[in-house]
């Protein structure tokens, strides 16, 4: 089973820090259960993979922890914009294929 990575700093996750990452995951659909056990950082309800050494700077400087994820948000949309527009050019250049000789 490959290595989760942290969010931040690419680096591979301790044992303990993935487990609780992947324990986290398995129990969102349990928000009681959740909230006794939850140990990592969240985003919009999510728990994060992120290894010990982030973990800590998260919770010392938590104003920097808010803009990296912002940042990571907005190169996620651009990321989902771009592979839209060209899923649609894809599928506009297969229907022309098809149906320009009509």
């Amino acid at each position: 089973m490959p290595a989760c990575p942290c969010r931040f700093c690419a680096g591979p996750l301790e044992p303990v820090q993935e487990f609780r990452f992947l324990v986290e995951t398995a129990t969102l659909d349990e928000p009681a259960h959740l909230s006794r056990i939850r140990a990592l950082p969240s985003a919009a309800g999510r728990p994060l993979a992120v290894c010990k050494g982030c973990q800590g700077r998260i919770a010392t400087h938590p104003a920097r922890f808010r803009a990296a994820l912002a940042r990571d948000a907005a190169r996620h949309e651009v990321r989902a914009g771009v592979l839209t527009a060209v899923g649609l050019l894809s599928v506009g250049w297969m229907v022309a294929a098809l149906f320009g000789d009509v």
